[in-house]
């Protein structure tokens, strides 16, 4: 009498359970990633938006004319030439708009605040060189993270 062995051509319970494991943990991995390469993004459009933001403000600073801040009238009296963008102080500008999502609708909106002082070095005092610095910041709140972005400009009087 020959005994025969017959070998099993399936998976048994343990190797199944496993595999799916093994299957439930990668699709897991790969949403989490997925949804922070996704919020990377979001933060990177948001960036970009708050950069424009401060752009476009320091464009305004260079292009407002006349800024003469020595000028003087026909009969010699001081009569400075300043825009209001660039009075001296500070501005605080609330609900900018940053980003809107054209999907959900979602507006990230923050606050630009420009700040303006006279950077004129103190040996120029009395001459014909005025500066005026310009520093504007965008600062916003992103997936509960305060994010804030700044420039500064210089700005010589036109004359």
């Amino acid at each position: 009498m020959r005994l025969t062995s017959h070998t099993a051509a399936a998976f048994t319970l343990v190797e199944s359970i496993v595999a799916i494991s093994l299957v439930g943990l990668g699709i897991a991995t790969s949403v989490g990633a997925l949804t922070k390469i996704n919020a990377f993004a979001s933060m990177g459009r948001n960036s970009t938006g708050a950069y424009t933001a401060v752009m476009n403000q320091i464009d305004k600073i260079h292009s407002y004319k006349p800024f003469n801040p020595l000028h003087r009238d026909e009969n010699g009296v001081a009569d400075p030439e300043i825009p209001p963008e660039l009075a001296l102080g500070t501005r605080v500008e609330p609900n900018i708009p940053i980003y809107k999502d054209p999907t959900s609708g979602v507006v990230v909106s923050g606050t630009r605040t420009t700040q303006v002082v006279d950077a004129t070095p103190p040996n120029y005092k009395g001459s014909k060189l005025v500066m005026y610095r310009a520093t504007v910041t965008v600062a916003y709140t992103y997936l509960t993270r305060n994010v804030a972005f700044s420039m500064s400009t210089v700005r010589t009087c036109d004359e």
